[in-house]
């Protein structure tokens, strides 16, 4: 259990997914706050486990994936710092659906999902803004199918870039945006439905056209409006 009095948790406590409660009822779900670090790679629940728990990510960066049974198809997301997840089975899963698996060394505070809940239902706000979230999500979720239907492996290339920068970009000095996070070749073709070759292929030519970098496995955009996809909310 963490310390109720660090600035910390001050600053959680101003999260969007928590600044609706009350004091007494931020402090009852405080009560059941535990910290914990991760290594980089390491899973912190798997697709199919006992949904017992809800995250607030510190520090670092989450990978989110699924792989259907025969391999074929793939899910793919990311979190970074001050993210809450998962979302998806909020009052009704049993199991989470997918794996999350620390991107790089993270810290988390964890809770258990029926305290959230519990308290969550208590406040119509509270309620109010999980349900607009979830709404969002599903707009997301459609407009990301859209993308990825399209026969151009480069389109669904690029959408999957689009949705890098916005989950985990940073604008840095220039204007540009920074991914401070390590994105293998691999990860980028699986989630674009494409052939690692024909991924490094669209990737060095976006390159050569100036509109990305990718040195030692880190992104940097520079033609920001070449990516500018409405993909801005939580999974």
């Amino acid at each position: 259990m963490v310390d109720k009095n660090n600035t910390e948790l001050e600053k959680v406590r101003k999260q969007p997914e928590f600044k609706n409660l009350t004091d007494s009822e931020f402090y009852e779900l405080s009560q059941h706050f535990y910290k914990r670090t991760y290594k980089k790679g390491q899973v912190l629940f798997d697709c199919g486990d006992k949904r017992n728990r809800l995250y607030h990510l510190v520090e670092g960066a989450v990978k989110c994936e699924r792989i259907d049974p025969s391999g074929d198809y793939f899910y793919l997301n990311f979190h970074k710092q001050e993210a809450f997840f998962p979302y998806v089975g909020l009052f009704s899963d049993y199991a989470y659906d997918y794996t999350v698996q620390a991107l790089t060394d993270i810290e988390v505070y964890y809770f258990p999902t029926e305290v959230f809940e519990k308290v969550a239902k208590q406040n119509n706000d509270e309620m109010m803004y999980l349900i607009t979230t979830l709404s969002e999500i599903l707009k997301q979720h459609i407009l990301k199918i859209q993308c990825c239907v399209t026969s151009s492996a480069a389109d669904r290339i690029r959408y999957s870039l689009a949705l890098l920068m916005v989950r985990l970009g940073e604008k840095n000095y220039y204007g540009e945006v920074e991914v401070p996070y390590p994105i293998l070749l691999n990860d980028i073709s699986r989630s674009s439905g494409a052939t690692r070759e024909t991924t490094s292929h669209v990737i060095k030519k976006l390159v050569d056209e100036k509109k990305i970098s990718y040195k030692h496995k880190y992104l940097t955009y520079h033609d920001l409006a070449f990516f500018d996809l409405d993909f801005s909310c939580d999974f």
